[in-house]
């Protein structure tokens, strides 16, 4: 049988877990003893309510005291004790902890949270074989957030938004494409979205608007 759990290398790494016992299919069961999980409200910073999608924040004596020699990056995601994960969750009624994906691969355009790991899959459906892609979100202080999509060669942009809108809003469409040869690369194999968003930033930056 296998039983999901949840949890992180700083954090020792289990938060929660589902239990012969205790279990509940989707979830990733209940929080470990001595450990305090709350889900953080996006923009107000309080408690959400039960099945609410906020932050997964984590406290308790299994929680890092800080990266090694990265001040910055420790400040960044510990406050107060508690660990901001970067995931996003919600707690039922019954208390078992469910995630929700990567607060980091999110976007919120036009007041609407969008999963650019589900844009960036329906736009793969589309591509011709052998196009690599990455979707990132840019911010521009006068227009607000919105999409980018990056490929590796030139495509049929036209075409592929025509079909994407079948299974996205219009909000979650790209609202250019990019052309990046060389997308970079993890070890791990994946696409380096953080550098690939920085790239893009740095273009948008130079071409001075996001139109």
């Amino acid at each position: 049988t296998l039983l999901e759990g949840y949890g992180a290398t700083e954090t020792s790494p289990v938060i929660s877990v589902n239990t012969h016992e205790f279990n509940r299919p989707g979830s990733t069961g209940k929080v470990l003893p001595n450990i305090q999980v709350r889900i953080e409200n996006f923009e107000t910073g309080k408690d959400c309510a039960p099945r609410e999608i906020g932050k997964i924040m984590v406290k308790g004596p299994s929680v890092m005291n800080g990266y090694y020699d990265d001040p910055e990056q420790t400040a960044e995601v510990l406050k107060d004790g508690w660990y901001n994960t970067g995931d996003m969750g919600y707690f039922d009624e019954d208390g078992y902890l469910f995630h929700a994906g990567r607060f980091k691969r999110f976007a919120k355009i036009g007041g609407e949270m969008v999963s650019l790991v589900k844009v960036e899959n329906i736009l793969e459906k589309y591509l011709p074989q052998g196009v690599s892609c990455c979707v990132v979100e840019i911010m521009d202080e006068k227009k607000g957030s919105y999409i980018v999509a990056t490929v590796s060669r030139e495509v049929n942009k036209t075409e592929i938004l025509r079909k994407m809108m079948n299974d996205l809003p219009v909000i979650a469409l790209p609202r250019q494409f990019l052309v990046i040869d060389n997308l970079p690369m993890m070890g791990t194999g994946k696409i380096d979205f953080r550098t690939v968003t920085k790239m893009v930033q740095e273009i948008m930056n130079s071409q001075g608007s996001g139109n």
